[in-house]
Order: C-alpha cells, then sequence, then structure tokens
C-alpha cells in the first residue's frame, strides 16, 4: 500500500466509531448532533433491515434526551398521520385504532413494505407510550412527539380530506372545493394519465383550483378554529386546520408534480423535494406555536440518502441541478442547525422490486464497486461503524455553530467518490448506471454510518414472490433461506 494510503486509512481509522444496537453505541453520534433543531437520517436502500432499526434507536435518543418533537417521513401525509393519530390516542373519525400494527393501515400504494414492515410496529409502539408518560409526567402535550408524511403522491384522498374538513367548518366552502377538485375526475384516479394529458396539451390542466382551494383555508384560518362547532367537533381545533392545509398543499404541489413529470424529470424531482422542505419547515413552525419547556420544535426527518445527503455535494446536483430536502434544509433553518447523517449499503440482501409496481424480491446485493466508498469503508474498517465529519457546538457567544472535526479527515472523504443508492427498485445487472453516482461525503453529511453485512426487511404482508426461490440468474431468496 502506498504511504499515502497508509496515512489516510490511519486518518480514517482514527476518527471511526463502532456501531451497533447498544444504546451507548450512538453516544458520539449525539454529542455531535449537539443543540441541532433538525436531524437529516438517510437510508441507502427503502429494503435494508438495519438501516430501519438504528434510525429507530437514534430517533428515541434525540426525542428523550434532546426534546425532538416531530418526526417527518418519507411517506404520504394521510397514510402517515392514521401513525399519528394512534401515538396520541387512537381516535379517528371512523373510531379507535386497534394497535400499532392497525395504524400502518392506509399504506396500500407500492411500495407498501416501506413503511408496513417489521421494523415500524415497534417504533410507533414506543412512540405511543412515551407519549402516555409525558402527558402524565408534565400533565400537558407540549413535549410529546408527532409523525407526519411529507410525500406528494396522495392527491386524491389528500383533496378528500380537505372536502371532509371543510364540510364540518364551512359547509358552503366544501361545495366550492369539491367543485374544483372535481377537475381531476373526468383524469379518473390515474395520476400518469393527468400528467399526459396536460402535458402535451390535451386537457386543460387543474392548477388554478387547486391554488384557490389552499388559498381559502389559509384566509380563514382564525375564523374555522375559532368556531364553535370546531371545538364541539374537535379535541384540537389548531392541529385540525393544519392538517387540512397539509393536505391543500400535498394537492397543490402533487397537481404540479403530476404536471411536469413526464418530460421535466429534474424541475418534477426538485418540486417533491421542495414539497419535502416546505412540510419540515411547516411542521417546525406549526409545533413551535406552542410553548414547550425542551425549547421549540426539533425535527428528525427519515428520507433516502439522495434526499438527505445535500446535493450540492453529489454528480445530481452537480451536472443535474438536482436540489433536496437536505439542501434546502440548510439553507432554511441555517446549515449550523441543521445535521445530516447517511447511511451506507454494502453486502448481503436488500428488499426491492425489479420495476415499479412490481412485487417485491429479496436480492442478493453485487458487492460495491472498487473504489466507492463503500468499498472503502469495506476494505479499511472491519466492523459495522461510522464517522462523524462535524460537530455542532455554542460558540462563546451561546450561538449554535458547525465545526469541522478533522481537516484531514475533511479531505480524504470529500474527494468525489462513487456512493450507491438503491431506491425500492434494484437492477442488478446495470447497477453502476442505475445506482450509482459521485458524490462528496464530507460535504454531503455531517455523519455517515456503514452497514458491513445486512438483509433485507421484511415486509408484514408477505407477497408470493417470498414463497420460493426465484431462478439462479435473478439471485433472489424468500426470507427464511
Amino acid at each position: 500500500m502506498p504511504a499515502e494510503s497508509i496515512r489516510e486509512k490511519e486518518v480514517l481509522r482514527a476518527h471511526i466509531h463502532p456501531l451497533s444496537f447498544s444504546s451507548s453505541s450512538y453516544d458520539p453520534l449525539l454529542h455531535a448532533i449537539g443543540d441541532a433543531q433538525i436531524v437529516l437520517i438517510g437510508d441507502g436502500s427503502h429494503g435494508t433491515y438495519e438501516f430501519y432499526a438504528h434510525r429507530a434507536n437514534i430517533t428515541k435518543r434525540l426525542i428523550e434526551e434532546k426534546g425532538f418533537t416531530a418526526v417527518a417521513v418519507e411517506a404520504d401525509w394521510p397514510d402517515a398521520f392514521r401513525i399519528n393519530r394512534y401515538i396520541h390516542g387512537g381516535d379517528t373519525r371512523t373510531g379507535k385504532i386497534k394497535n400499532a400494527r392497525d395504524s400502518l393501515a392506509e399504506f396500500e400504494r407500492f411500495p407498501k413494505w416501506m413503511w408496513k414492515n417489521e421494523a415500524m410496529p415497534p417504533f410507533i409502539e414506543w412512540m405511543k407510550q412515551h407519549n402516555q408518560k409525558v402527558a402524565e409526567t408534565e400533565g400537558d402535550a407540549s413535549g410529546t412527539v408527532s409523525f407526519y408524511g411529507m410525500d406528494v403522491y396522495s392527491l386524491h384522498r389528500s383533496a378528500e380530506q380537505v372536502i371532509r374538513y371543510l364540510e364540518t367548518v364551512d359547509p358552503e366552502g366544501a361545495k366550492q372545493a369539491r367543485k374544483k377538485y372535481n377537475c381531476f375526475e373526468r383524469f379518473g384516479e390515474d395520476t400518469r394519465r393527468y400528467a399526459y394529458e396536460t402535458q402535451f396539451g390535451l386537457k386543460k390542466d387543474c392548477h388554478r383550483e387547486v391554488i384557490d382551494n389552499l388559498k381559502n383555508l389559509l384566509l380563514n384560518r382564525q375564523r374555522f378554529i375559532e368556531q364553535e362547532i370546531l371545538r364541539d367537533k374537535f379535541a384540537h381545533p389548531h392541529e385540525e386546520q393544519f392538517v387540512a392545509e397539509m393536505n391543500a398543499l400535498v394537492v397543490k404541489d402533487a397537481e404540479e408534480y403530476y404536471r411536469t413529470m413526464m418530460t421535466e424529470d429534474v424541475r418534477s424531482w426538485n418540486l417533491r423535494d421542495e414539497h419535502f422542505a416546505r412540510t419540515v419547515s411547516g411542521i417546525a413552525q406549526y409545533l413551535g406555536l406552542s410553548p414547550s419547556p425542551r425549547g421549540g420544535a426539533k425535527v428528525v426527518v427519515w428520507a433516502h440518502n439522495s434526499h438527505v445527503g445535500d446535493a450540492r455535494a453529489t454528480d445530481m446536483g452537480k451536472r443535474r441541478r438536482e436540489s433536496n430536502v437536505g439542501q434546502r434544509c440548510r439553507e432554511i433553518f441555517s446549515n449550523d442547525k441543521v445535521f445530516n447523517i447517511g447511511f451506507l449499503t454494502n453486502r448481503g440482501t436488500v428488499t426491492a422490486a425489479h420495476d415499479w409496481d412490481d412485487p417485491p424480491y429479496l436480492q442478493r446485493m453485487n458487492p460495491p464497486i472498487d473504489g466507492s466508498i463503500e468499498d472503502v469503508f469495506d476494505k479499511w474498517a472491519d466492523q459495522d461503524c461510522f464517522v462523524v465529519t462535524h460537530n455542532i457546538v455554542i460558540d462563546e457567544k451561546g450561538a449554535t455553530k458547525k465545526v469541522e472535526v478533522n481537516e484531514g479527515l475533511s479531505d480524504f472523504l470529500n474527494r468525489p467518490r462513487y456512493q450507491r443508492f438503491i431506491g425500492v427498485i434494484y437492477r442488478r445487472l446495470t447497477e453502476i448506471l442505475s445506482h450509482y453516482s459521485k458524490c462528496s461525503v464530507r460535504q454531503q453529511y455531517d455523519a455517515v454510518a456503514h452497514i458491513r453485512e445486512s438483509r433485507g426487511i421484511q415486509a408484514l404482508e408477505p407477497e408470493e414472490t417470498w414463497k420460493g426461490p426465484k431462478a439462479e440468474m435473478d439471485m433472489t431468496f424468500p426470507f427464511g433461506v
């Protein structure tokens, strides 16, 4: 090994922290996070058990020790809000949510296993018990945690939620809102049809209508909240108004997303991540309105590495001009108050489909390619580990400030290297083209974790594809083998 590589290996290994499921293994990470307001925790695939489990463990400590009061995830708002109802008591308009698994019932759209999986019910149940404990010891809900979705795929369901709310607080307004949302009826439930027909000028789009409905909710916010009927119907009128506004925002942003997705993939990506950032900002602002003994609203964000890691440090940002929620949070809340964590894939299995809307398979991952950041950790770290590149500290003036851990480490990790990104689809035969992009890790994340041998996460609702071994050429295997 050349002398330069030996020195670099020593620098990297000097800053490696072993990672396990022991709570104390996260201590250096919690120390580095300091007094951050926003912590984004990524995953190198949407189908890896270890990513979900570590993310849940880190989030528990952020909630208990640093007063984080919200978790925002890469999921649709209506689906995730059923979880929120459950952890705050379990009541819905249609009855009681029976248990943590039942709180996941709304996740019926592909890819269901992304949230309907083995790791989620224990974490959901923990949040519910945490909230009960806080309410008993503190006497109010200011220190409880909430759970929200921040994606744009629930256009029709979110529109229905807006109308249902308006039927309670403003029946006449509900009629007008329904009339405006009926603009989508001629396209049916098929959002791709809407995308195609509006993009190519075959039908008029619904842009003006969705903006009008959002404006109506915002302009009448105080009047709706102060109505006696709302107070009679809902235990938390401010929350119901907030939920309606966020659903209306989903419809507005989803309309624009689908209208551009057919021919403007970079713009549609940016629109989706801008919605993520807008949702995180809205959650922080809403929760920050209530006085909290723990110092205001702090939000944990769960999303894929491609969303969490600052896009400006990737080829996706530099060459394609993509932005993402990691970048936008640093811009909105300031870099000194945002901490980004990436989780890397390496070897083992992953739960993923071969194509969109296909069933999931447990697939064997290819080894990382030579020279990739995964390859570097695979060769130079002999266990699961993480490296911290920045600490958030309080300076002499009492201000929150982000500082570099080590210049040599930063120089080494900042060299552009290939990094693997597996979402809900995994294509082994075209892996380099499909799943790798050059990134500068030090600028991308404030800490990065590496799992040497991981396993695909198990869905709560196993599909036929998991019942027997696939052909050898597919390299896919059922759970339990």
